[in-house]
C-alpha cells in the first residue's frame, strides 16, 4: 500500500513539475482580453481604448483603421462586419448605427510585436444632428457617441 501511495505522489509531483516547466517554457494557453473604445468626437475617428486582461493596458485606437497606440508600442486590428443596421429618426434627428462581426490582432510593435488573438466585436454609435428651419441639418453632428467592445483568446 505504501509502495502505491509513493508512486501515486510520484506521478503527481511529476505532472506537476512537467506542467510547471511547460507554463514557464512559453506555452501558456490563450487568456481572454476584453478591449472597450469609447469616443464622443463627431470629427475623429480615434477613440480612447481599454484593454483588460493579460494586457490590461489603456491608450488609443483608430476606429477606421484599426491600429491602436499604446504605451511600449502599437496593435494593428483588422474586422470582418457580419452584421450591421442604421436608423435615422426625421422626428428626433438621432443616428444609430450598430454593427457586429469578428476581429483578428495581425501585428504588433514593440512590447506587443508577438501578440496575437481574435475574437467578437459589436459597435454603437448615436448622432444627433441640428434642428434648422423645422428639419433635420446635414452638418456634423453636435453631439455623438461610439461604444466598441471586443473579447477573444489572446497570446502574447
Amino acid at each position: 500500500m505504501k509502495l502505491v501511495v509513493a508512486a501515486g505522489s510520484a506521478l503527481v509531483l511529476g505532472i506537476i513539475g512537467l506542467s510547471v516547466a511547460s507554463a514557464s517554457a512559453g506555452t501558456r494557453p490563450p487568456a481572454t482580453e476584453h478591449f472597450e473604445a469609447m469616443s464622443t468626437n463627431p470629427v475623429s475617428a480615434v477613440a480612447t481604448l481599454i484593454a483588460r486582461g493579460p494586457l490590461t493596458i489603456g491608450g488609443t485606437v483608430n476606429l477606421e483603421s484599426g491600429r491602436a497606440v499604446l504605451p511600449g508600442g502599437k496593435l494593428t486590428l483588422v474586422h470582418d462586419q457580419l452584421h450591421s443596421t442604421s436608423t435615422f429618426s426625421t422626428r428626433t434627428c438621432l443616428a444609430t448605427v450598430t454593427s457586429s462581426g469578428t476581429y483578428r490582432i495581425t501585428g504588433g510593435t514593440g512590447r506587443y510585436r508577438h501578440v496575437r488573438g481574435h475574437g467578437d466585436y459589436r459597435l454603437t454609435a448615436y448622432a444627433i444632428v441640428a434642428r434648422a428651419d423645422g428639419k433635420c441639418g446635414t452638418s456634423v453632428p453636435y453631439a455623438q457617441e461610439t461604444l466598441l467592445t471586443a473579447s477573444g483568446p489572446i497570446r502574447q
